[in-house]
Protein backbone atom coordinates (compact mmCIF):
# COMPACT_ATOMS: atom_id res chain seq x y z
CA UNK A 1 0.00 0.00 0.00
CA UNK A 2 1.29 3.16 -1.18
CA UNK A 3 0.81 6.42 0.78
CA UNK A 4 2.26 9.99 0.74
CA UNK A 5 4.63 10.52 2.76
CA UNK A 6 5.69 13.97 5.12
CA UNK A 7 7.98 15.10 2.42
CA UNK A 8 5.33 14.66 -0.53
CA UNK A 9 6.96 11.52 -1.48
CA UNK A 10 5.16 8.41 -2.19
CA UNK A 11 6.51 5.73 0.28
CA UNK A 12 5.65 2.10 1.27
CA UNK A 13 6.47 0.13 4.97
CA UNK A 14 8.26 -3.02 4.64
CA UNK A 15 7.79 -4.74 7.73
CA UNK A 16 8.71 -8.17 9.30
CA UNK A 17 9.34 -9.50 12.63
CA UNK A 18 13.40 -8.19 12.85
CA UNK A 19 12.87 -4.83 11.13
CA UNK A 20 10.50 -2.09 9.82
CA UNK A 21 11.57 0.43 6.99
CA UNK A 22 9.61 2.69 4.74
CA UNK A 23 11.12 2.86 1.05
CA UNK A 24 10.30 5.62 -1.32
CA UNK A 25 12.02 7.13 -4.49
CA UNK A 26 13.64 10.59 -3.95
CA UNK A 27 13.55 12.96 -7.16
CA UNK A 28 15.54 15.84 -5.40
CA UNK A 29 18.97 15.09 -6.39
CA UNK A 30 20.61 15.20 -10.08
CA UNK A 31 18.85 11.75 -10.33
CA UNK A 32 16.34 9.31 -8.24
CA UNK A 33 17.56 7.66 -5.82
CA UNK A 34 15.72 5.06 -3.61
CA UNK A 35 15.38 6.36 0.07
CA UNK A 36 15.11 3.82 2.75
CA UNK A 37 13.98 4.57 6.31
CA UNK A 38 14.44 2.57 9.24
CA UNK A 39 10.59 3.25 11.19
CA UNK A 40 12.16 2.55 14.48
CA UNK A 41 15.48 4.97 14.78
CA UNK A 42 14.81 6.96 12.33
CA UNK A 43 18.03 6.42 10.15
CA UNK A 44 18.06 6.77 6.71
CA UNK A 45 20.05 6.04 3.90
CA UNK A 46 19.95 7.39 0.10
CA UNK A 47 20.56 4.43 -2.65
CA UNK A 48 21.94 5.26 -6.37
CA UNK A 49 20.55 2.84 -9.32
CA UNK A 50 24.36 1.34 -9.17
CA UNK A 51 24.14 1.25 -5.29
CA UNK A 52 21.34 -0.60 -5.52
CA UNK A 53 22.71 -2.95 -8.85
CA UNK A 54 25.74 -3.46 -7.04
CA UNK A 55 23.29 -4.89 -4.36
CA UNK A 56 22.22 -7.40 -7.14
CA UNK A 57 25.41 -8.88 -7.43
CA UNK A 58 26.42 -9.45 -3.85
CA UNK A 59 27.64 -12.69 -2.62
CA UNK A 60 25.73 -14.08 0.24
CA UNK A 61 28.73 -13.93 2.46
CA UNK A 62 28.71 -10.45 1.16
CA UNK A 63 24.71 -9.64 2.44
CA UNK A 64 25.58 -11.89 5.37
CA UNK A 65 28.61 -9.35 6.50
CA UNK A 66 26.45 -6.15 6.14
CA UNK A 67 23.88 -7.45 8.50
CA UNK A 68 26.67 -7.25 10.65
CA UNK A 69 25.64 -3.77 12.30
CA UNK A 70 24.18 -2.23 14.99
CA UNK A 71 22.43 -4.89 17.67
CA UNK A 72 23.85 -7.58 15.08
CA UNK A 73 27.53 -6.40 15.01
CA UNK A 74 29.92 -8.90 16.59
CA UNK A 75 32.01 -7.79 19.75
CA UNK A 76 35.40 -7.11 18.25
CA UNK A 77 37.96 -6.50 20.58
CA UNK A 78 41.74 -5.85 19.92
CA UNK A 79 42.90 -9.14 21.44
CA UNK A 80 40.34 -10.94 19.72
CA UNK A 81 41.54 -9.29 16.59
CA UNK A 82 45.25 -9.85 16.70
CA UNK A 83 44.57 -13.43 17.89
CA UNK A 84 42.87 -13.85 14.42
CA UNK A 85 45.79 -12.07 12.78
CA UNK A 86 48.65 -11.86 14.69
CA UNK A 87 51.59 -14.00 14.61
CA UNK A 88 51.10 -17.82 14.49
CA UNK A 89 47.37 -17.03 13.32
CA UNK A 90 45.69 -19.99 11.17
CA UNK A 91 45.11 -19.30 7.77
Amino acid sequence: MSRPHHNHLESTEVVNEFAAVRVSVDHRGNSPRLLVEDIETGASILLSPIELASLCLATPEDRLDWLRVGAYREERSPVRRSALTGPGAQS
